[in-house]
């Protein structure tokens, strides 16, 4: 046999493709009791049978086992990569040295398959041997053997480009799908973009192994990220990426990512940077503030008030009419900007003294003698002190010890009146006051009422009763529906010292373009009773979902550069 270089060249990359392959293969063994039992025997078979026909092949210059080890050597490394995730795919992890290891034969299998895969074909494969004892040359088929060799090629042409598209998918371009209408006008629900993967550090799926990250992201690039709300234990982790796999391989048809519930997960988002390492965030009436280590000031954002969206109703008609869902009309969101300006302009010192003017005409009223029993406590929550404020203002009056109650409840708040706060802190403790004050005023009038002997059905038809329920449904309004959306405390929160605190290195804060229709970094999923302000041990409370946090950019997925449906709106993201 005549050898040539690319012949021994083709020879040093086959042996060391092999040698990978066995190391690879053996890597997969796993005694756990799960799927991950059998990586190993589905790896170490197929890659025996490419050993086997490869060195066959070599040693014995067999041409007819050209095609053979074409086609094995070309899904060498796709049928690995499928092993290497039932490996991790069991509950038990693998050290991360275990796992750079088989990344990188991986890595080596994939490059050297590609390297010899395309030299065996026609046209190549003469330039590595002359004088094979069988040619190599294409086959020639004709009849029955001609359809079934044309099927057979055809399904191999759809395996080729499924792995093909699911390598590309996971670590250069990713199609995606915009479930919801958090990124309004900038995305609308289905609009379909592609997302750049490659420089964003894409990982090997239940990994943090992957190509390194080299985009430097700033405020207002719009981003993919893992949704941090939703558990990323091992087996949430395992049925995420499964469904992800399954997602790409169907061109987005088919989406199993479901939670435990079978509701759609939102998982992953996309959404938009706001803060960046080194900066602590407050926003205030939908004003993102920011400072860093070199500034004690916070600043307006004004990247931020380019894209962030509060009013559906004023974006350009063509989105406008795609919309879905308006949290609020223009009447509202009117209604809205009044009442912030009136929270603003709400004076501490005068509310301090109608509050102590209040408590003394209310003890005018006061018979301890009418109700039997003592005065129960009030549960705090504002939506109750409204609903049941009838009931409270009787017991305040009748019961003994509900004066005492109600003086310490209307004046905790005038001891830290003048006290130093920042946006967020200031306002809450603004509308802790306002609504005190809402609710004295209505109990004062109740024992007013009463006491000029209206009956307590016809308590309620009083005007200023009336007026004073509209006040608190405003109230109630703001604080339950707007209050968690058009606002956030300081992010991340002051030491105990009171000193700040700073996003951490390669850490990031996302919020959605549609403010009041997104949840993101600014919420949990779960609401829980708080206290309006924290300068009041008397303070009303309402249910929040607030609590930013942060998350590590090894969570960024990608970045949208490109919209491709609908073509409307094709072009440039």
């Amino acid at each position: 046999m005549n050898t040539t270089k690319q012949f021994e060249n083709y020879k040093v990359i086959t042996f060391i493709n092999l040698g990978a392959s066995v190391l690879f293969s053996l890597l997969l063994i796993n005694f756990s009791w799960d799927i991950s039992l059998i990586a190993f025997p589905i790896g170490v078979a197929y890659c025996a049978l490419t050993v086997l026909l490869s060195l066959k092949m070599i040693i014995k210059t067999d041409g007819k086992l050209i095609y053979k080890v074409i086609k094995l050597t070309e899904y060498l490394p796709y049928v690995f990569f499928i092993t290497f995730i039932l490996r991790r795919a069991g509950k038990n992890g693998t050290p991360f040295f275990y796992v750079v290891i088989t990344v990188f034969l991986w890595f080596v299998i994939f490059v050297c398959s590609f390297l010899t895969s395309r030299k065996l074909y026609p046209k190549k494969n003469t330039l590595l041997v002359k004088g094979w004892k069988i040619a190599p040359e294409e086959r020639k088929f004709t009849g029955l053997n001609k359809i079934i060799f044309e099927i057979i090629d055809w399904i191999d042409a759809l395996v080729w480009s499924i792995f093909t598209v699911l390598i590309f998918q996971i670590f250069v371009l990713q199609l995606y799908e915009i479930p919801s209408e958090s990124m309004v006008p900038t995305f609308l629900i289905k609009d379909r973009v592609f997302v750049s993967k490659i420089d964003c550090g894409p990982k090997f799926p239940l990994t943090d192994v992957g190509l390194p990250d080299f985009r430097k992201y700033k405020r207002g690039d719009t981003i993919v990220l893992r949704n941090p709300h939703y558990s990323l234990d091992r087996k949430s982790e395992v049925k995420t990426v499964t469904s992800q796999l399954v997602y790409m391989l169907s061109l987005m048809t088919v989406n199993l990512n479901k939670d435990e519930n079978g509701e759609m997960k939102a998982d992953p988002l996309v959404k938009r940077i706001t803060g960046l390492p080194g900066e602590q965030l407050v926003m205030q009436d939908g004003v993102l503030y920011v400072r860093t280590k070199d500034s004690d000031d916070f600043i307006p954002s004004k990247i931020d008030e380019k894209f962030a969206t509060w009013n559906l109703n004023a974006v350009h008609p063509k989105e406008k009419q795609k919309v879905q869902s308006f949290p609020l009309s223009s009447q509202d969101y009117q209604k809205m900007l009044d009442f912030e300006h009136e929270r603003r302009q709400f004076d501490l010192n005068a509310a301090s003294i109608r509050a102590s003017e209040i408590v003394r005409e209310i003890s005018k009223y006061t018979d301890n003698n009418n109700l039997p029993g003592d005065f129960s406590t009030p549960d705090l929550w504002e939506y109750d002190l409204f609903i049941n404020v009838q009931q409270i203002a009787a017991n305040i009056i009748y019961k003994t010890g509900g004066i005492d109650w109600f003086e310490k409840f209307m004046t905790s708040w005038i001891e830290n009146k003048n006290k130093n706060r920042d946006y967020y802190q200031q306002s809450n403790f603004t509308l802790n006051v306002m609504t005190k004050l809402t609710f004295g005023e209505m109990v004062l009038r109740y024992a007013q009422l009463l006491n000029s002997g209206v009956s307590f059905s016809n308590l309620n038809s009083d005007e200023q009763i009336k007026s004073y329920f509209q006040k608190a449904e405003t109230l109630n309004w703001y604080i339950q529906m707007l209050l968690d959306e058009r606002n956030m405390p300081l992010f991340p929160e002051n030491d105990s010292n009171g000193n700040p605190q700073y996003i951490p290195e390669n850490c990031y804060f996302m919020m959605g373009d549609n403010r009041f229709n997104s949840l993101d970094l600014r919420h949990s999923y779960e609401q829980t009773l708080k206290p309006l302000c924290n300068d009041d041990k008397m303070s009303v409370t309402y249910y929040s979902m607030m609590s930013p946090q942060y998350i590590n950019k090894k969570y960024i997925i990608g970045k949208p550069v490109f919209r491709f449906w609908p073509l409307g709106r094709f072009g440039k993201v």
